[in-house]
């Protein structure tokens, strides 16, 4: 009767510490100024485009829907800190909005902060959930990226396709 013990795949460890660190910040800290930048630089050309278009239709989406939404030009709808005294829920709010990177400062100067009215309309609404739907997607990117550069992306696959990457990396280098 054979032994039957299930084989480990001898894939390459992902990096740790301040090798992935080295390894990952260009393609993260681009990500976050331009969302697609970083799958760009790590040569995912398709994913880095599309990531982009879907970035870009949300903000246009919430900049239409909080510039016409609103009646009589008020202002207001996008979240912004609250810390004095600190308010945790448009806090955490204006965290995740934060993922769309520098525009981000645009839209909070521009419909919310000091002296903006609350959402008083359902059009503001949807453009602040817009816009942070488009920030949280983009920090959702941004931690693929580091999955991606750092090789943890691999140890995410089920067993079976760790297992066929493993077969066609070839066979594992001879331990001494």
């Amino acid at each position: 009767m054979a032994d039957e013990t299930p084989q480990i795949p001898r894939l390459p460890l992902p990096l740790r510490k301040q090798a992935a660190v080295r390894a990952a910040w260009k393609a993260l800290l681009a990500n976050w100024l331009l969302p697609g930048a970083g799958y760009w630089i790590i040569g995912e050309r398709r994913r880095a485009q599309a990531f982009f278009a879907v970035w870009a239709v949300f903000l246009v989406l919430a900049w239409f829907q909080l510039t016409h939404g609103s009646p009589q030009g008020l202002r207001g709808g996008v979240f912004v800190p609250q810390l004095n005294p600190i308010q945790w829920l448009p806090t955490l709010g204006a965290l995740g909005t934060l993922g769309a990177g520098p525009l981000y400062g645009l839209f909070a100067w521009s419909f919310g902060g000091a002296g903006t009215e609350p959402v008083r309309t359902l059009t503001q609404e949807y453009g602040a959930s817009y816009l942070m739907v488009a920030g949280l997607l983009n920090w959702l990117c941004i931690f693929d990226l580091w999955d991606r550069t750092t090789g943890r992306w691999v140890w995410r696959l089920p067993r079976d396709e760790q297992q066929a990457l493993a077969d066609t990396r070839g066979p594992a280098p001879s331990e001494s």
